[in-house]
């Protein structure tokens, strides 16, 4: 089946959840991550999507849902979800040891020139994108650090190493989403992305953006085929239509 006719089945199940990832999905790739800023098109599609009865639009980032929320503006009807589903928008909690992995992370860093530390609330991340030397160096020496905390989870991303102290993924919270009811869409182009491609079911749809092993059934190369995609499951949902389409 191609992926046109994957979604366009897809759009006649209620209910229906739509995951979409931000960095390298909705939003390219920037040196800087605070200068990402999201598709236009893409946005506007899940807007529209967000207003369907029965349909649930999810943006799910490792960022902090705060930061997410600055990037996005907060768009009608969406659910931002941060830190790797950790943060579904309640109130969250500092994980304790989170300042003790941010001290060490920040020593690391100032040996790493270009090195950036971003701190959340259930994990510490080093980007080294911008990094001067040897990257394969630098990303040893996080692991090295990383194993003197048993408990602490490592999440390798794209030119980031992510030393989490919280077991939940972005998988467990698409899964809490769906509630076992609903189909599922899920776009994502990172190795955090897998942990949801894993979950989906054969009725689900899971799509790849860009290169790398996955899960996923489905793959596209960029940001735009990512909007492209999004607008046309956009117009296959119409919003105010009957709800109870197909349920097989």
């Amino acid at each position: 089946m191609s992926l046109t006719e994957a979604l366009a089945r897809l759009a006649r199940h209620r209910p229906l959840l739509i995951g979409v990832d931000f960095d390298g999905t909705l939003a390219p790739i920037t040196d800087r991550p605070h200068q990402a800023r999201p598709n236009r098109r893409a946005m506007a599609a899940l807007e529209t999507l967000a207003r369907a009865p029965e349909v649930t639009v999810a943006i799910v980032s490792g960022r902090a849902s705060r930061d997410l929320a600055g990037l996005v503006g907060g768009p009608a009807g969406v659910t931002l979800i941060g830190e790797h589903g950790n943060d579904m928008g309640g109130e969250l909690v500092a994980h304790d040891g989170v300042d003790v992995l941010e001290s060490r992370l920040r020593q690391l860093a100032e040996s790493i020139p270009g090195s950036e530390v971003e701190v959340k609330q259930s994990s510490v991340a080093l980007h080294y994108r911008n990094a001067e030397g040897d990257l394969e160096d630098h990303l040893a020496r996080v692991l090295e650090l990383a194993e003197e905390w048993p408990e602490v989870k490592v999440l390798s991303g794209k030119m980031v190493v992510e030393m989490s102290l919280s077991s939940r993924t972005k998988g467990d919270a698409i899964s809490e989403l769906a509630n076992g009811v609903a189909r599922i869409l899920y776009v994502g182009d990172d190795t955090t992305d897998e942990t949801v491609f894993q979950v989906l079911g054969p009725d689900d749809v899971g799509i790849k953006v860009g290169e790398g092993d996955t899960a996923a059934v489905y793959r596209v190369g960029v940001v735009d085929e990512v909007a492209e995609l999004l607008s046309f499951l956009a117009r296959e949902v119409e919003p105010g239509s009957e709800t109870g389409g197909e349920q097989a």
